[in-house]
């Protein structure tokens, strides 16, 4: 077959621009709108990415170890996917988390810690914005009650999903405070605050 060669990302792009090609009379109009934006933004996103990231590594440049000190098809592994992440990525703020995140991993090289740093990586792809938020939040505080956290725009109920979310990576250590009788919901009364492995996400990831 023509296409054995292509990534799954490739093979997606094609299905994605025979499906538009489709639509009648807008399919053509559509298809060129979507890949020819898609492809500058991803590029733009990358060329930024990396020219924000020397600029900062040029300030600490002693403390870069030598790359001798990577293990190397881990570090090519963690640098495959990081790319396809920060193009896909269309917030600035989590953009900087994945340049934290790069940052880190050559200041502190990949030996022995693969599994961890992939583990990192993937949860940072995968959690939103405010659980981001949420986790510096509670990493600043100490430990906060769930039913105090509130950010302006946002349903109550959004953060005690995104708190549930984080506890499930293991970033949360969670207490019960006050326990509420007669159908009142104990979510809103938990105790959380930032685990140690949340600690060494959060300062690897979210903290610049």
């Amino acid at each position: 077959m023509a296409d054995d060669g292509l990534k799954g990302a490739e093979k997606r792009d094609l299905t994605i621009q025979a499906g538009l090609q489709l639509i009648p009379y807008v399919g053509g109009s559509l298809c060129t709108l979507y890949f020819g934006t898609k492809q500058e933004k991803r590029f733009k996103r990358i060329e930024s990415f990396y020219d924000e990231l020397a600029a900062e590594l040029r300030q600490v440049k002693d403390a870069i170890p030598p790359v001798e000190q990577q293990d190397a098809p881990a570090l090519e592994a963690i640098m495959e996917s990081l790319h396809d992440k920060v193009e896909a990525e269309p917030t600035a703020e989590k953009r900087q988390f994945f340049k934290n995140y790069l940052k880190h991993t050559l200041l502190q090289p990949v030996s022995g810690n693969f599994d961890e740093r992939k583990f990192f990586l993937s949860a940072l792809d995968e959690m939103s914005l405010l659980e981001c938020e949420l986790l510096a939040l509670i990493n600043s505080s100490g430990q906060l009650q769930v039913g105090a956290m509130q950010k302006p725009g946002i349903e109550q109920y959004a953060i005690v999903g995104a708190v549930g979310r984080i506890k499930a990576r293991g970033f949360l250590i969670a207490s019960q405070g006050l326990f509420a009788v007669g159908g009142a919901d104990n979510s809103l009364h938990e105790i959380v605050q930032v685990s140690p492995f949340g600690s060494s996400f959060h300062n690897f990831c979210l903290e610049a």
